[in-house]
């Protein structure tokens, strides 16, 4: 994947965030026939309560959004307990929860499905993400684009799941500083992770997991962690 060159921006005013829910509204409702419940039919327009701590990016060129991505961060109780069970944040409890992040509504208008701009949403998440100093950022995908997500970086680690509304999930981490796997999958975030220091304790410790199967010591995966944390590497 190659560098991109749209501009994203954060939504910080009512009415960024307005245009966004609209913009949702005209492709999860209007295009594609969602049947999401929390959508506003009078006003046509899509948010959740998620929203509401959220961090908003969107892309317009000449005043016409093109896409948006939101990412809510660990430290909001709401979306911990949202994305809990989907996401299995149980067997990442080992992780302060400032350091977890979760993306969620990346959409883009589709005339510009085939362009770079999915990623330049994405990359702008990424360094939002290490500017906060997030080790582990997770989201889930219809199965139809877990390879573009795993070029990206992703990684599945559990097994699929059916949503009511969304339909079929691949739930995905990334592993933020994991500067290896980024080169292995030949990440976009690779360039800006290179500009920070890495450290490889979050990747050496999802490598050692066997996600799927639950922990039975109580702790295991705090003890284990910390063991890491005596012999930091960066790149």
């Amino acid at each position: 994947m190659r560098p991109h060159k749209y501009l994203v921006s954060v939504a910080e005013t009512e009415a960024e965030k307005q245009a966004i829910y609209e913009f949702r509204y005209q492709v999860y409702i209007e295009e594609m026939g969602k049947p999401y419940s929390q959508a506003d039919h009078e006003r046509k327009q899509f948010s959740d309560p998620l929203d509401d701590r959220a961090t908003l990016l969107y892309s317009t060129i000449e005043g016409k959004m093109l896409g948006t991505v939101r990412i809510n961060w660990g430290e909001d109780p709401t979306a911990l307990a949202s994305f809990a069970q989907t996401c299995g944040l149980a067997d990442f409890k080992c992780f302060p929860r400032r350091s977890l992040s979760f993306t969620s509504r990346l959409m883009v208008h589709k005339a510009r499905r085939r362009s770079p701009l999915a990623v330049a949403l994405s990359t702008k998440a990424y360094e939002l993400g290490r500017e906060r100093g997030t080790q582990l950022n997770f989201m889930h995908c219809t199965p139809r684009l877990l390879g573009f997500f795993e070029r990206m970086g992703f990684r599945q680690y559990r097994q699929g799941f059916e949503d009511a509304e969304a339909g079929a999930q691949v739930p995905l981490v990334l592993v933020i500083e994991d500067v290896d796997h980024l080169r292995a999958s030949g990440s976009p975030f690779l360039c800006k992770a290179l500009e920070r220091p890495n450290s490889r304790l979050a990747g050496l410790w999802f490598m050692k997991q066997s996600f799927g199967k639950r922990h039975h010591q109580e702790g295991s995966n705090y003890h284990e962690f910390n063991q890491l944390r005596t012999t930091p590497a960066t790149a």
